[in-house]
């Protein structure tokens, strides 16, 4: 099924699966969901409403899609960023978990994330705060080897604060 990414959220939303849009390939997985895409602002917009839905749809935490949104842009902009060929692929994975949500984000991009002394509230610094993003917003995270490259495991299981 070939859709626009507003056709594919309302496939998920309504639980016709698997929905496909250019560049987004969804595919309903336990308690969650497994996204392949090229990255984009359309693509990036329909992760971050599946992600902030899920804790809604498998009977968990709503306040907690919010915390997982902002997990899943931090890290598909990161790739981006940090990427160097055009496009860039990704693979997003969000799950409900028992307690909080999973959220594993796939890229091509070698090696490890760079911590930055980078200060949270720094009015000039443009970049750098994604890893203590990562530290305040989630339980845990991980980077791990996969078959495109490195995925980054996040748990978030309570909310920040």
């Amino acid at each position: 099924m070939t859709a626009t990414v507003p056709d594919a959220l309302h496939a998920m939303a309504s639980n016709e699966w698997p929905a496909t849009a250019p560049s987004l390939v969804l595919s309903k997985r336990d308690q969650g969901f497994h996204a392949a895409l090229t990255a984009s602002p359309e693509t990036f917009s329909a992760v971050r409403a599946l992600t902030r839905s899920v804790p809604t749809q498998y009977g968990g935490d709503p306040s907690l899609g919010e915390t997982a949104e902002l997990v899943v842009s931090e890290l598909m902009g990161n790739s981006v960023r940090a990427s160097t060929s055009e496009p860039v692929h990704l693979i997003v994975e969000v799950y409900a978990t028992s307690p909080g949500i999973e959220v594993i984000v796939h890229d091509a991009v070698p090696g490890q994330p760079t911590r930055r002394d980078i200060a949270l509230d720094s009015t000039e610094a443009m970049s750098g705060r994604g890893l203590r993003l990562l530290d305040l917003l989630t339980d845990h995270w991980t980077v791990e080897p996969s078959p495109l490259g490195k995925r980054i495991r996040c748990h978030v299981g309570c909310l920040p604060g």
